[in-house]
């Protein structure tokens, strides 16, 4: 499978958008509140969206941020989100994502990723795994109302 990734345009917000209400399982998301998103978190200069191509389709999306932290001597890269369609997993989409920006991530010196998996999603701990990404801690969260 040929597969191209760039960066994500405006116009690709409907694609992934798709893919974050259906892979993902987030359907509440809407278009609107996307591209408002994407729009902020663009021109926070820290934050990059890709996409990957096959045929002239969008069939997957990846996610990232360039961070810090008072623990960790250097940046590192935050994988935020990241599909691939159904019809297109096991096919090398998710690998050539994270190769893409794993090479941007060296470009810019950086040699750590983290990310956040949830329990349920052991497919995506496999894909991970098989990647060469170790489990190293628990993510906790609290809503505040």
């Amino acid at each position: 499978m040929n597969i191209k990734i760039r960066e994500a345009y405006e116009s690709d917000n409907l694609e992934i958008l798709s893919l974050i209400n259906n892979e993902l399982g987030y359907p509440g998301v809407t278009l609107d509140e996307l591209s408002l998103k994407i729009n902020k978190i663009k021109s926070a200069g820290n934050y990059y969206i890709f996409v990957a191509i096959s045929l002239d389709r969008i069939v997957g999306f990846a996610g990232v941020t360039k961070e810090m932290a008072l623990e960790i001597e250097k940046d590192f890269f935050r994988i935020r989100a990241m599909a691939v369609s159904e019809a297109h997993q096991s096919k090398g989409v998710g690998s050539s994502l994270l190769r893409h920006i794993e090479g941007i991530a060296s470009e810019q010196g950086v040699e750590l990723f983290v990310l956040n998996s949830g329990f349920h999603r052991t497919e995506a701990h496999r894909f991970y795994e098989r990647n060469g990404y170790i489990k190293t801690s628990f993510s906790f969260s609290k809503e505040i109302t």
